[in-house]
């Protein structure tokens, strides 16, 4: 019983280290007299048992996935998880200028373009869908682009998308705020989302709508926002921009002050 052991033991550590096809190989020759057809028998039920592991894929069958946690430039690794971020996160922030290179510190057009045809940046993502409708009435208006709306009983920062309106310490602030608050104050608004849902600061980005009024709208037709474009969001910008030249060139709103007179619409 002790040579069957021995014997066992022997084919197992031959198994191991060098592979089923090599077993013969590794018991020594003086050995096959001992080998009776009972054990033998046993070697081979005993091999013929050991769990299969599947071969282990290389580093580069691999496909690398970046969960949508991370939004700032400084905390990526490489341009890879970069161009992740900004074509399936949605976190336009990344693009700054708007021409398609994300984190220019890390990444170059030819590492994006390369990139844009591999797999590893097309893996699952774990961005949240765009939610098909909130509603709920609005707690607070922070100022003329801000308000805190009440969803799922939670008070819930808003930035409204699309536009801009005077801060605090500029011409024109008090009256934005108090023409937002004459849309919104006291209502029940509907939030209406475009490709990317949060904004560095984790307010939700959206367009309000006070039944059918896109509140948005009214405020760059009044003259009281300038048109804000913040890539990849793009719905209605054609349109406020329109709207904003002729609030210009009829003085309405803050035009007067010349608050909105930077020349650009890209933040």
């Amino acid at each position: 019983m002790e040579s069957t052991r021995r014997i066992l033991a022997t084919a197992f550590a031959a198994l191991f280290l060098t592979g089923c096809a090599a077993l013969s190989g590794e018991i020594r020759q003086e050995m096959a007299p001992q080998i009776s057809t009972e054990v033998a028998l046993q070697v081979a039920t005993a091999v013929a048992e050991l769990p299969v592991s599947a071969p282990q894929s290389s580093a580069l069958e691999e496909v690398s996935t970046y969960d949508c946690a991370t939004k700032y430039c400084k905390d990526m690794t490489s341009c890879e998880e970069a161009v992740h971020k900004l074509t399936m996160c949605g976190h336009g922030q990344l693009d700054s200028d708007g021409d398609g290179i994300p984190c220019e510190a890390i990444c170059n057009r030819a590492q994006v373009d390369a990139l844009s045809r591999s797999p590893s940046v097309a893996g699952p993502s774990e961005a949240p869908a765009a939610p098909a409708e909130e509603i709920g009435p609005v707690t607070r208006v922070v100022d003329g682009d801000t308000i805190d709306v009440l969803l799922d009983g939670v008070n819930t920062r808003i930035r409204y998308l699309q536009m801009n309106t005077p801060e605090r310490d500029e011409p024109c602030s008090r009256e934005a705020t108090q023409a937002n608050a004459d849309l919104v104050e006291g209502k029940i608004v509907r939030l209406v989302a475009d490709k990317e849902l949060v904004d560095p600061y984790d307010r939700l980005l959206r367009f309000i709508y006070v039944d059918d009024l896109l509140v948005n709208r009214v405020l760059v037709e009044q003259g009281f926002a300038e048109v804000a474009l913040y890539p990849p969001n793009d719905a209605h910008y054609e349109e406020f921009l329109q709207l904003e030249k002729e609030a210009a060139a009829a003085g309405r709103g803050c035009h007067p002050t010349g608050v909105f007179d930077d020349g650009s619409t890209r933040r």
